[in-house]
This record gives C-alpha cells, structure tokens and sequence, in this order.
C-alpha cells in the first residue's frame, strides 16, 4: 500500500507545526500517511490543489494568506465553513475537494480542555478579521454571545463591531476576553495593545484568551498578574488539527500523541 501525503498550504510556512502533529498522530494510530509543507505563493494556489488531486493525497490544512481564496477552488464548501467565509481544511474524496473549517470547533474544544466552562459567559473579541469571525462562529455554537471591538469597526463587514473606546463597558459586563488581532507577533504591537485594553475592568472570574501559541503574549502575562485565568493557542491549534485528522482518516485522532509533538516542536 502507498504511503498517502497530506500537505499543508501556506506562504510562507516554514513556521508551521502542522507536520510534526500529524505525522505523531499518523504512528500513534497506524495511518500509513505523512504531513508536508508546501510554500505556496499565492498565484500557485490552483496549481497546488490540482497536484494534491492528481496525487491522491489525502488532505491538506490550510494557512495564511489562503484560507479565503482557497474557496473558491473547491468542489464544495460546508455550510459553517461558508458561514465563516473561510475553510482551513481539504478532505479529497474521489477526486472530490471539500473545504470544511476545524478552527471555529478547534477553540471551544480547546477552552473545555483547558477547563473553561462556557455556561453564561459573554464574550467580547479583540479585532475584527478572520481569526475573530471563526471565533465568533465557534462561540456561536456554543451557545456564547460575543462582541467584536475593532480599531476600524466600519471595515468589519460580516458583524456590527463597536469601537476601542467602549471596551471599559464591554469589559465590565463580560467573561471572556479572546485577542483575535495579529498583535502578539511583534513585541511593539504587542506591548501597545496590552496597555490599551483595562483588563481590571473584568470580573475577577473572567478568562483572557488569545491564539498566539508560540509566544507568551504581553496581554496574557498582564491577565495573569492580575489573577485571571489565560488560554494561550496551543490548544485551539491542537484540536483544530485533531478534527481535521479524524476528517481525512476516519479515525480519532490520538490527541496524546499529537499534543507532546506540538508541545516537543514549541520547545525546540
């Protein structure tokens, strides 16, 4: 039996921890199948997906900047992935491409792994793009109410945003803080949204979230100094690539497996 591939799709993607998590999961469950990064310039996106067809492969995750356009080179799109305005996932069956989004699932999932309970909480999400609008679908499903405060609230077209300047308000009445925006990838931007959002305005059981997960951020040390629990990304990168293994191979994902590869390429 051929060994099958399964890519992820990004440019750049050097960054990406994607293969070292599936290629455990793949050993943990006897999957004869392994995970490669392809940097793919944007204008080679279609020739990209027609190679992992003609391969047969048996998926692929997908990054940023394609997990937008990438739709429209699907044979079909779920509905919440079309909700969401964008898909992070290829399953291949018979010839067959199918965009599916793990990331919205992937954050509860990672909030009820790191203890979260859900129950009554109101959430209020920091930036406006595409990261914030998977949250907001995931928190949807869960039954959690949020608002989307955006330093532009009139570029956010898919939901009414409220400006920066009503977070006080939002932050009093909320449990739930998830940082959304690009901010804890560069220390400057990072330390100036950290001083620009009064965490003391929360709850003292409030929980700070963000999806950097390869960094503290300068908003989580500051959550944590004040007593608040923090969620950092791992998890939502760990559970969003375990449904998307269970999508390609019928199989539950061997989440052990695949968290201390995660947990062994961060370290590195």
């Amino acid at each position: 039996m051929t060994r099958r591939l399964a890519a992820v799709l990004g440019w750049p993607i050097a960054h990406s921890r994607s293969p070292a998590m599936h290629d455990a999961g793949f050993a943990a469950a006897g999957v004869d199948a392994t995970m490669l990064p392809f940097a793919v310039p944007p204008p080679a996106l279609a020739d990209a997906v027609r190679g992992l067809v003609a391969l047969d492969a048996l998926g692929a995750s997908v990054t940023v900047p394609h997990k937008t356009a990438i739709m429209a080179l699907c044979d079909e799109v779920t509905p919440a992935a079309t909700a969401i305005g964008a898909v992070n996932c290829l399953q291949l069956r018979a010839g067959r491409v199918i965009g599916h989004n793990t990331d919205a699932g992937g954050f509860v999932d990672g909030l009820h792994a790191a203890g979260i309970t859900l129950t009554e909480r109101r959430a209020v999400l920091l930036g406006g793009g595409g990261a914030a609008r998977a949250v907001a679908a995931g928190l949807a499903d869960a039954d959690v109410p949020s608002t989307v405060v955006a330093r532009r609230p009139d570029a956010v077209d898919w939901t009414q945003a409220a400006p920066w300047a009503q977070l006080p308000d939002l932050l009093s009445a909320a449990s739930l803080v998830v940082d959304c925006t690009s901010a804890g990838l560069e220390p400057q931007a990072d330390a100036e949204l950290a001083a620009s959002v009064p965490l003391a305005a929360l709850p003292a059981h409030a929980v700070v979230a963000t999806l950097v997960y390869h960094r503290s951020t300068a908003l989580l040390r500051a959550a944590g100094t004040l007593g608040l629990a923090t969620v950092d990304g791992r998890l939502m990168l760990l559970y969003q690539a375990t449904r998307a293994f269970t999508l390609w191979t019928g199989v539950a994902a061997p989440l052990a497996a695949m968290r201390a590869a995660l947990d062994a390429s961060l370290a590195r």
